[in-house]
């Protein structure tokens, strides 16, 4: 990887693969950064601006993909979530049904239906004034 050193505080030095279009930036007090689906002008713009630091943060920085260790554990936080939340709902479910595997509350129970008399022909949910 050939690094071209830039003239800049925070961006030491920039490294450019164009068959691959992959962009690494070094920054002072931590390691590369990658960036994927970089044009070659952007480089170019990038290693030839008066003020790096701004390029980079204008057109690069949005597209940034760094491969560390806290994007693992985010992955793998995320993973645990959704496994309790699946378990949450299967709690649930389970302390909901009977032991003949039925819900005990029962749909004519909720919305009033099935109280009139069963042929009669009267809506019990409106009332007749």
């Amino acid at each position: 990887m050939n690094w071209v050193p830039l003239n800049s505080r925070q961006i030491r030095a920039v490294s450019y693969d164009p068959e691959t279009q992959v962009l690494y930036a070094k920054f002072a007090g931590r390691g590369a950064v990658r960036h994927v689906g970089v044009p070659q002008h952007i480089y170019d713009n990038l290693v030839e601006t008066s003020d790096p630091e701004f390029y980079y943060k204008y057109y690069l920085e949005p597209s940034r993909i760094q491969t560390s260790w806290w994007q693992k554990a985010n992955l793998g936080s995320h993973a645990v979530k959704v496994l309790i939340l699946l378990i949450g709902a299967l709690v649930i479910t389970a302390t909901a049904l009977e032991e003949n595997g039925e819900l005990p509350i029962h749909l004519s129970e909720i919305t009033g239906a099935g109280t009139a008399a069963a042929g009669s022909g009267e809506n019990p949910a409106l009332s007749q004034q």
